[in-house]
């Protein structure tokens, strides 16, 4: 036995332009365009699906062609009108795009578009819906039949996704746009719809229905068509019958899903999600609920009207003002991503979990924001040069050597933490030297939080100043700086308004090892000795030692060469010719060993020519003891004459007297004792002019 029930969306399916429900602008257009007999040849009506678009193309027919049209107000019960309504009109053709959609149904529909319709119908209408499912080569065979078809005939395409239809088929056609239905319309028409077909449901699970069906009314009618299933004479459908129905999530559980999430709580959200999807909801489903959830509390923070109970409503309004928009922004994208995920993976539930313990778990923006402010105060405190008491307690800096100053009569006394060998009194010349490396102190130098710490200050002490001697003495190891302490006064005087400084200084544990001033010059000399060589006996080695080999490292006994690996056996082959090369260059048998290296090697650039009397590659005669010891003695009488010169290049140290500054040599020209100049310091050597 053939069911004859009638699905609720088939029938309260507008049979007339008075029927369709929130397509004000379309009802206005046609009828005008029927009564003052503006019928345009071809439509193409456009929307989302379930507002009507088909409903309104046979309505556009039976305007047409009623007995007593055209006419916007059709009879329903002639003939045409009837048999539009029952679909089976040898006037009014309609297409499904879908699967007629070849070249050759087009080429059919034009063959048959010219012929006279049976019944003495005013217009051959047709109808192809879903259009955008044609072919390109159906589109361009219906494009001259579409701009100027028969007399008499007019099509109407209908379609959900406008951007499909080609542009040239557009520009032919009259576009009119249907739009979704609003909230509070739909669901007084769903209402109305209750009322007549005697459906018990409350007004929250119609204001739910309304929500779900997004402003189609032929969702909203299936769903409520489902609904009163629920329904009966006794009981009456409530809303949480509804939400069990539609898979939905409850508002009061959506309050606490956004507060545990706030909290950062993963247990409560991770059991909450359990006891949905133990209670059969999709995960896709509770992803979409909580990304609407979320975004209902944006616009609350916004002031948006939302959509929902009071309660709700109320609810969402107060948790909304603990979020941050921007983190309330990125949940909404994280949760609309989920639910993306959540479709298209095959452990769904699964998906859901790790995404929501992810959220849980996020980084806040208040912390991100209060990082950032954090790092712009560094940064301005830094450019405007503001001490920071957190670098004070993370290292000391050293203060620059202080420039010596003229001896003065005014006594300066010792700090209280000065070794027990150290005297008692220094010169007054320490005190002025004290006040200038203050206030020619760096911004950057660490200072202390009271405004009297004492200002520590590098001098230089000879032994001969300290026990009246003038006989110069020397002390292993390095020499040692003393810090003199200025008062209050002076430190206010000198810096004005600045905190003194105080300069930590490290001891030296070990003595400092010498500078060696001649390796790198040696080398280079040995090496350039060694091309000159290679150049006049073997000029294939000169070569590619010239412009492919570095020098590493030169000893007494070793010379290593850089090369890259690609090079390595070619230079080996030429081992020999450097070694004697390298014996001709320095007057001793040298082992030449070959390193592969990375990278192109940088040649080292040939040296100036040394100054005369010295041969490359061969370090200058040393001095005898004998020359030594006249020197020493000589250097002595004269630092018992004269005033010393402060060493602008002594290190600073606290552990042992300073060593007086060994004469210069009078005579200049070799490369060993202009090294001496440049690194005169503990533990170089004397030297003194016999010549």
């Amino acid at each position: 036995m053939a069911s004859t029930y009638e699905p609720l969306y088939l029938k309260y399916r507008p049979q007339s332009l008075g029927d369709l429900v929130g397509q004000e602008s379309v009802v206005r257009t046609l009828s005008n365009a029927i009564e003052h007999k503006r019928v345009a040849h071809a439509y193409l009506f456009t929307g989302p699906r379930g507002c009507g678009k088909t409903s309104s193309a046979r309505i556009m027919a039976k305007s047409l062609n009623c007995q007593s049209g055209p006419t916007a107000t059709p009879c329903m019960t002639c003939t045409s009108c009837v048999e539009v309504k029952q679909v089976n009109s040898p006037a009014v053709i309609e297409i499904d795009a879908a699967s007629h959609n070849s070249v050759d149904d087009a080429r059919l529909l034009i063959e048959r578009a010219p012929l006279v319709t049976v019944g003495g119908s005013n217009y051959k209408i047709y109808i192809i819906d879903e259009c955008h499912m044609l072919t390109k080569e159906a589109f361009n065979a219906l494009l001259k039949t579409i701009e100027e078809p028969p007399p008499n005939v007019i099509f109407i395409l209908a379609t959900t996704e406008e951007h499909k239809v080609p542009p040239t088929i557009i520009s032919r056609c009259q576009r009119l746009m249907f739009k979704l239905i609003n909230h509070d319309e739909l669901a007084r028409y769903l209402r109305q719809v209750a009322t007549k077909e005697d459906i018990n449901i409350d007004t929250p699970a119609i204001d739910l229905i309304a929500r779900r069906s997004g402003g189609g009314l032929r969702d909203a009618l299936g769903l409520l068509d489902q609904a009163s299933l629920l329904a009966t004479s006794e009981k009456q459908v409530q809303l949480d019958d509804l939400l069990l129905l539609l898979g939905s999530v409850k508002e009061d559980v959506l309050l606490e899903f956004s507060k545990a999430i706030k909290e950062g709580s993963a247990e409560p959200v991770l059991q909450t999600a359990g006891g949905l999807l133990g209670e059969g909801r999709e995960p896709a489903l509770i992803a979409l609920e909580l990304s609407k959830h979320f975004l209902n509390l944006a616009k609350a923070q916004l002031k948006i009207p939302i959509l929902g109970s009071p309660s709700y409503l109320e609810a969402l309004s107060a948790q909304s003002q603990l979020f941050d928009k921007t983190e309330l922004a990125q949940m909404i994208e994280q949760l609309s991503a989920l639910e993306q995920s959540c479709r298209r993976s095959t452990q769904s539930a699964l998906t859901l979990e790790i995404g929501l313990l992810s959220i849980c778990h996020r980084l806040e923006i208040t912390e991100l924001k209060q990082l950032k402010d954090k790092v712009n105060d560094l940064e301005s405190r830094l450019s405007s040069g503001t001490p920071l008491q957190a670098m004070h307690q993370q290292r000391p800096v050293s203060r620059p050597p202080v420039a010596p100053q003229p001896p003065s009569h005014a006594p300066a006394h010792a700090p209280s933490h000065a070794p027990a060998h150290a005297p008692a009194h220094a010169p007054a010349h320490a005190h002025s030297a004290a006040t200038q490396a203050s206030s020619h102190a760096p911004a950057a130098m660490a200072q202390t939080p009271s405004s009297s710490a004492p200002v520590a200050a590098t001098t230089q002490t000879s032994p001969a100043s300290s026990t009246g001697q003038g006989e110069n003495t020397h002390t292993a190891g390095a020499p040692i700086a003393t810090a003199e302490a200025t008062s209050a006064d002076d430190s206010a005087s000198s810096q004005g308004n600045v905190i003194a400084d105080t300069v930590i200084t490290y001891e030296e544990s070990e003595e400092p090892e010498p500078i060696a001033a001649t390796e790198y010059t040696e080398i280079d000399e040995v090496w350039s000795a060694l091309l000159d060589h290679l150049q006049e006996r073997h000029t294939p080695t000169y070569s590619l030692l010239q412009s492919m080999c570095t020098p590493l490292t030169l000893t007494r006994d070793e010379l290593v060469i850089g090369v890259k690996e690609m090079l390595l056996k070619s230079l080996e082959a030429k081992i020999e010719h450097i070694k004697a090369s390298a014996q001709a260059a320095t007057g001793r048998d040298l082992l030449v060993k070959i390193k592969p290296i990375t990278g192109t090697p940088e040649p080292k650039p040939r040296p100036k020519a040394p100054t005369a009397g010295i041969s490359p590659g061969k370090p200058e005669a040393r001095t005898t003891e004998a020359e030594r010891s006249d020197g020493s003695a000589q250097s002595s009488a004269a630092n018992n004459a004269a005033p010393r010169t402060p060493n602008k290049h002594t290190p600073l140290s606290s552990a042992q007297p300073t060593k007086a500054p060994l004469p210069e040599p009078t005579e200049k020209g070799t490369l060993v004792k202009e090294a001496y100049r440049l690194f005169e310091g503990p533990g170089s050597r004397e030297f003194a002019d016999n010549s």
